[in-house]
């Protein structure tokens, strides 16, 4: 049973109304409300308020939803691993095919010092960075939708943990990867402007 299930359940078995409830945790009533029908999470402090309230541990009244959350963290922590070595592999291969193609096709093409191989490689180039960039967008979008700290939070308290340690492991691919996630960034910028500054070159050169 899910947590709002939980909290609509032990109200109603206690005659207690969703303002008698808000006042003994706290809240306002829409919250209460907001909990119920799924459209908010009880945040730390509001479970264990709850569980006293309710005689139940934490755990009874997170049960239904801990599977949930864990696989949700699971599942995006797998999809955030495999976007970042799509982006790197994109664009690596980007850059490849861009630098290859100059460097093997000479032919001039009549419009400033370009080749015929800086045409090819740009065109190659924009594809595979447009690849990169949407799994960069996708992964953001991820971290947007799911709020893994909130999540993580109530996991690490669930098994003991203390909340300051759920807190500090629930910032995403950047907090738990700092050093890669400021490896693509750069290598995504550092690409960009090196294309960017040798077509100017060519042209105006």
């Amino acid at each position: 049973m899910e947590v709002g299930d939980q909290i609509r359940q032990r109200r109603i078995e206690r005659g207690l109304l969703q303002d008698d409830l808000a006042a003994a945790v706290y809240v306002s009533r829409q919250t209460v409300s907001s909990w119920e029908n799924g459209k908010t999470y009880p945040d730390v402090q509001s479970l264990v308020l709850l569980s006293g309230l309710f005689g139940v541990s934490i755990d009874e009244l997170i049960q239904g939803d801990v599977a949930v959350m864990r696989r949700t963290v699971q599942e995006d922590s797998q999809k955030m691993r495999w976007l970042s070595v799509v982006m790197v592999v994109a664009l690596a291969l980007a850059v490849a095919f861009f630098v290859g193609l100059a460097a093997a096709w000479r032919d001039p093409v009549g419009i400033g010092n370009l080749t015929k191989g800086d045409v090819a490689g740009v065109a190659v180039f924009l594809p595979l960075y447009a690849v990169a960039m949407a799994a960069a967008v996708w992964a953001e979008r991820i971290k947007r939708r799911h709020n893994l700290v909130g999540y993580r939070e109530i996991m690490a308290f669930a098994e003991g943990q203390p909340v300051e340690d759920g807190e500090r492991q629930g910032h995403g691919f950047t907090r738990s990867h700092p050093v890669a996630s400021a490896i693509v960034k750069f290598a995504f910028a550092a690409a960009i402007g090196a294309m960017v500054g040798l077509m100017a070159y060519k042209l105006l050169g």
